[in-house]
């Protein structure tokens, strides 16, 4: 029977190796080939089909890109740091703790997560922030699950490190 890998929510396991457990920890580059077609694809059917946009066009469409362009600049300082950002967990060398990872521990995917949400509103189109919805969950599932990978590698670094830097996201709030 495969062992359960528990994530610190109590109502979430995961079994290693399921197709969930495998698609959180496939390399960033992978998911992305995944993902941003998704979204495309639904503000393209929404676009043709003239589904219900967001209420305060263009206003929430310029708010949309401002947030976008604030989560590529996130993303990109993230890179900066950590070279290693797109490889996989399990093949990460070394831990990343300066700059930006001194506030946050996640930085590259707090600017992906600003990026689906940025991309739903300046698209417009109310069905498109449900992908958005689901692939943030994905990215906060993601960071959990590769924490746990890297406490396995990195062990008590990474746990000193974790209390240095409590906050995933959001510096002081999430």
């Amino acid at each position: 029977m495969p062992e359960k890998v528990v994530f610190g929510w109590s109502d979430l396991n995961m079994r290693k190796n399921s197709l969930l457990d495998k698609y959180l920890l496939a390399k960033p580059t992978i998911s992305m080939v995944i993902e941003w077609p998704i979204l495309i694809c639904v503000g393209i059917i929404g676009t043709v089909f003239s589904l219900q946009t967001i209420p305060f066009s263009p206003i929430s469409n310029i708010f949309g890109i401002l947030i976008l362009v604030i989560g590529l600049g996130i993303h990109a300082s993230s890179h900066k740091i950590h070279k290693q950002a797109h490889q996989q967990s399990k093949r990460i060398e070394k831990l990343a703790t300066e700059g930006i990872y001194s506030h946050m521990r996640h930085p590259g995917y707090s600017g992906l997560i600003l990026m689906y949400f940025g991309f739903a509103f300046s698209w417009g189109i109310v069905w498109i922030l449900i992908p958005a919805i689901i692939l943030v969950i994905l990215t906060i599932l993601t960071a959990i699950r590769e924490e746990e990978v890297m406490k396995e590698k990195f062990r008590k670094e990474y746990e000193e490190y974790m209390r240095r830097v409590p906050w995933r996201f959001i510096p002081k709030v999430f």
